[in-house]
């Protein structure tokens, strides 16, 4: 078993919707500890990293610490909790799956509708879920420290699958990068450039972690590590894949906020090549990344992007491959240690 998997596992084990990261945030303090020569937040709940380099220029590393989750809009009379998103979730995906509820304490909980045999046979809309908690008033829900404004996390373990060389969990997207940046901040020593690992806050609601870090680190050259649509499953033709699991990191090309400057993507496939990595381009033209706000937030950031292929990213369960991540661990750390020269 990779020497990893572990913190693989508290990462994706630990609740963090945007805005309240803080178990995610905590977690990477504890573990990098040693490691890095400085760790701070700012007010937005963003996590910076610092490991100093052989000269001050500035490399920024983000990875995003939210997940997709729910929240508690509404106390029903009867117990049941109405929910609203945060970030981008099918609710057809979600019926019957085990949730937290987080309360004055942990509570678990179901996510309900109407069933088929009740005459409820059309795709339901998230206005159509509830979660039940067992509770039989709203009063009881009160007692138990549940208000709207509450998060609601996907109630999923973490596992390890030796035998197909997979993992499955939570919230992979992006604790995948998570994992990734860690991993890459311990690795390197004495880089050509100062490392800002930052762990952002908020992607999932619009790159907002990422904006504030920008701005605040006005780095000279940054990378983004992401958990990535893998959409080579049935039904999908092809030519319209995004990523594919087991063709290792992904290097992005565009996608729909972003077109990488061509002389850092050549420089990414070529630093990959050198290290004998497999890699595969992505194109993404309907996703973003916090690449969006990086790259034209300081003054001007040239931003290359490296993703760990997950299937079924913002649901409750994603699947992804341990070569893959090892990979881009690889990869990354490489790039980490002695970045391209900024050609600008």
């Amino acid at each position: 078993m990779p020497e990893w998997m572990g913190l693989l596992e508290r990462l994706s084990v630990a609740a963090g919707p945007p805005g309240f990261e803080d178990e995610v945030r905590d977690l990477l303090i504890e573990e990098l500890k040693g490691s890095v020569d400085q760790l701070f937040t700012d007010p937005f709940g963003n996590l910076y990293a610092v490991k100093r380099g052989k000269s001050e220029r500035k490399l920024m590393i983000a990875a995003h610490m939210d997940e997709v989750a729910l929240m508690v809009r509404y106390l029903e009379p009867n117990g049941f909790l109405r929910v609203t998103n945060l970030g981008g979730l099918n609710p057809a995906q979600l019926l019957s799956q085990r949730v937290l509820v987080h309360g004055r304490k942990k509570l678990r909980g179901v996510i309900g509708t109407l069933p088929v045999h009740m005459g409820k046979e059309e795709p339901p809309k998230m206005e159509d879920l509830y979660i039940d908690v067992g509770a039989d008033s709203r009063e009881r829900l009160e007692e138990l420290g549940i208000r709207p404004g509450i998060p609601v996390t996907f109630d999923v373990p973490f596992i390890h699958q030796e035998d197909t060389g997979v993992v499955i969990g939570k919230a992979l997207d992006d604790r995948l990068g998570c994992l990734v940046l860690a991993e890459s901040l311990k690795r390197v020593e004495d880089p050509d450039m100062t490392i800002y690992g930052v762990f952002t806050s908020q992607e999932e609601r619009g790159m907002r972690g990422a904006t504030v870090a920008v701005n605040r680190v006005q780095p000279d050259l940054a990378f983004v590590l992401e958990g990535t649509i893998a959409s080579d499953v049935p039904g999908v033709p092809a030519h319209k894949y995004v990523t594919e699991l087991g063709r290792g990191p992904a290097l992005r090309v565009m996608d729909r906020t972003v077109i990488v400057q061509r002389w850092l993507l050549e420089e990414m496939i070529a630093r990959a090549e050198g290290l004998g990595i497999p890699y595969q381009l992505q194109l993404s033209p309907t996703s973003g990344t916090d690449a969006a706000a990086i790259s034209v937030g300081g003054k001007g950031t040239p931003v290359g992007i490296v993703s760990v292929p997950a299937r079924y990213i913002h649901t409750p369960s994603s699947l992804a491959r341990v070569e893959d991540v090892e990979n881009a661990m690889k990869l990354m750390a490489d790039l980490a240690r002695s970045p391209p020269e900024p050609k600008y």
